[in-house]
Order: C-alpha cells, then structure tokens, then sequence
C-alpha cells in the first residue's frame, strides 16, 4: 500500500507544547500507513532531534517568529520556500501548527500545491485582547480568510473551540478535538536524588518549592508569578519559586524580583532538560498565563502528581478541576492567586488529598497513544488510500454544512 505522504509546518522547534506534539505525531505514526515531512524555521532549541532526516525535514530559513511588519518581506520569501518544499514532497496532507507557519503554510498549501488536504491545529489560539483590540481584530480577521483554505480545524481544548466558534472562525468548516498528548507514565532517573536536586539549584532541603515550567513571553506572564511569589514570601520564608524558561520577558522579571528583594528565592535558570526532575521536587505547580491551549506542562504536573495554582483560562480547567486536583483563579487576581498557593504550601494533609485525587483521574483522553490514534483516524478520513492525490482542487474549499453533536459540552467537535 502507497503511504500517505503528510508535511507539518511550525514556526520554530522550540520548546513548548506545539512543538512537542508535532514530535510526539511525527515519532509515533503507523509507518506503514503514514510518511511525515516536517517543515520548520531555524533556530530552535529542539533543531538538533530533527536535523539529521535531511530526506523528510526541510528548514525555512525566511520563517522568523515574531509577526511585525518589519517581516513581511521574509514572510513572503518563506512563503516561496515553503511553496519549493511542497512541490519535492507533493503531500496528500499538509498539517500546519502555530500561527505564523499557519498562515504561510495553509496560503503555500493553495497557491503552490491545492491537491492536498489542509488541516490546522489551534495549539489555543495565539492572540489575544490583552495584545490590544485592534490586533485582536486583525488576527481574527486572518484567521477567518485562512479557514477558508482549510478542510480540518482541531482544537486541543473545548473552550478554544467554543470561542473561535463566538469569533465566527470556525463557520461552515470541520472541526476536531484532538488532546495534547504525553506519557503518563514518566519515569525519573534511577539514582535520581532529590535532595541533590535541590542542593543544586541552592534550595534547602526542607525548603517547599513552587514551580512554573514556560516562557518569558506576555502571555505567560512571569511578572504575575514574580508578584505572587513576594505575596507569599511576605509571609512564608521557606519556600523557593523556580520560573524556566527564556523569553524577551525574563530581564523584567529578574529585575522586579531583585527591587522586591527576594532574588534569592524566585530562581530563572534558564531552559532546563530536567523537567519531570523539576516537578519531583516540587510541592505546587503554578500557571499565571493568561492565554493556553492545553498546556502539556500542567499535564506534565498531573502525571507527577503535584497539585497546582493557575488561572482560569481556555484549556486550563479541562485537565483541573477546582478544589479537587488544584486551585483555579481569575485571570489577574493576584492576591487570591497568592493565598491559594499558600493554603496548599501550609496544608501537607490538603496537598496529600490532592495528590489522590490527581491519582484516580482519568488521563486517559491526554495520552499519547490517544492523540496520535486520533490523527491517524483524521488523516484517513481526509485521504483514504485508495484516493491519493485526487487532482486539483479550488484555492478556497468549497463551503459545507457539518453536522454538529446536540451535546452542548462538546460545541460540535468530533471527539
């Protein structure tokens, strides 16, 4: 049997959720079935587990990250690039991520090479109003002229299919959930010790640690955890709060929490490749974005059994579930953000009872397995075997009612 040829576009390889999940498809697809290409811009952390497949990874090197004008002229040599990449690998599928290979790559998929299928994912969804209203309305608009050149939108969380449905993104077209997937049975290091751990960051071994895996991006607002952080510390000594990551935010928040005085205790180190040794030596996860998809750090938490603090945003209280497994709070509510994480760090009998919670929830629709099953069941809907490259088809699809679920939970996506 002829495979079905399937070319993924993101952004950058960095390290974050998109990111992983792409990785985590491309590694676990039926290889009998399936052959993936995976297109990407240069420069990311994650580059050196892709680089050596040069037969089925292409790099983009006009695709920068940031969306600004001063880009345009890379964006549209990337999109030359990107068109060049879909005439070699001429895909029965074209799979894109993130939001500006989104873009590119759904209008590159038309224009250069319409006999395959489009489908996008909404890692969440990438703007937001706290970016400003007009923005917010341009990206919107974008995202509408783009859903018409795309057969399959999936979402990773019910509430961002829910609010591109109010924003009229998903009109008239095929929409999916399909979870964010990981392994929910991670194992440490053999000889891991955490005490070891905690002496190498400097942190006391009876001390209680709060951690936040992310970036220093806007969105996942590291000054909110730095003022967290000095809310608790105004009460709580011994207690470190440890935020990974790079981002151009990171020398704000080093800043305020050197001006707040407790340097000592809110640690940046940086990019980090220890994450579940992280979560092992933590008490409480936190999450203060104020945008996410499905974030696979939390989930990540889950899988370590850590309870967590995080704002009540998009996918956050699909995997949470209040004063059960965790805390949720209102997006910027500081203050209560601050005294729940104070309740789980005085209470080791509350964290305990967390902990068992978090132990007989089902995770099973956040798994690997289940994700990849579920690309695979999408992509042979789309492209049978017996229907490869079926001929040319028009630059925008042709409109088509889908029928919805009449469950409401479900805002009409395909589980």
């Amino acid at each position: 049997m002829e495979k079905t040829k399937i070319l993924y576009f993101i952004t950058r390889m960095d390290q974050g959720g998109a990111q992983a999940s792409v990785l985590y498809t491309i590694k676990n697809l039926n290889k009998q079935q399936f052959e993936p290409f995976l297109a990407t811009g240069p420069g990311g952390r994650l580059d050196g587990k892709v680089k050596n497949d040069p037969e089925h990874v292409f790099f983009v090197s006009a695709l920068r990250h940031p969306i600004h004008p001063k880009y345009v002229l890379h964006d549209f040599v990337a999109l030359l690039q990107m068109g060049r990449i879909l005439r070699r690998v001429k895909p029965d599928i074209v799979h894109t991520n993130a939001p500006k290979a989104g873009v590119l790559g759904r209008i590159a998929a038309r224009v250069f090479w319409r006999k395959a299928k489009v489908v996008h994912t909404f890692h969440g969804l990438g703007f937001a109003k706290e970016h400003g209203e007009k923005q917010f309305k341009f990206f919107v608009a974008v995202e509408k002229f783009c859903a018409k050149m795309t057969d399959v939108l999936v979402f990773v969380s019910r509430k961002n299919a829910q609010e591109a449905k109010e924003l009229g993104i998903v009109k008239s077209v095929r929409t999916e959930l399909i979870r964010a997937g990981i392994n929910f049975n991670p194992i440490l290091p053999l000889k891991f010790d955490p005490v070891a751990k905690k002496g190498s960051l400097k942190i006391p071994a009876n001390a209680k640690v709060v951690l936040a895996l992310a970036n220093f991006k806007p969105l996942k607002n590291p000054v909110h955890f730095v003022l967290a952080a000095y809310k608790v510390l105004s009460q709580m000594k011994n207690v470190y709060f440890i935020f990974t990551g790079e981002g151009p935010m990171k020398k704000t928040a080093e800043n305020l929490a050197k001006n707040l005085s407790i340097e000592k205790q809110v640690l940046f180190p940086g990019w980090r490749n220890d994450p579940l040794e992280l979560l092992a030596i933590s008490d409480v996860y936190a999450s203060v974005s104020l945008r996410e998809g499905l974030p696979m750090s939390l989930l990540e938490a889950m899988a370590m059994r850590v309870p967590a603090v995080c704002y009540n945003v998009d996918g956050i209280s699909e995997i949470i579930t209040n004063n059960k497994t965790g805390f949720l709070v209102a997006p910027n509510d500081i203050n209560m953000f601050a005294e729940k994480l104070k309740v789980l760090l005085r209470h080791t009998a509350l964290r305990q009872r967390f902990e068992a919670a978090i132990d007989h929830r089902d995770f099973s629709e956040f798994t690997v397995s289940t994700m990849v099953k579920k690309q695979e069941r999408l992509y042979r809907s789309l492209v049978p075997p017996t229907k490869k490259n079926g001929g040319k088809r028009r630059f925008f699809r042709r409109k088509r009612n889908f029928k919805k679920h009449t469950g409401e939970s479900n805002h009409g996506l395909r589980n």
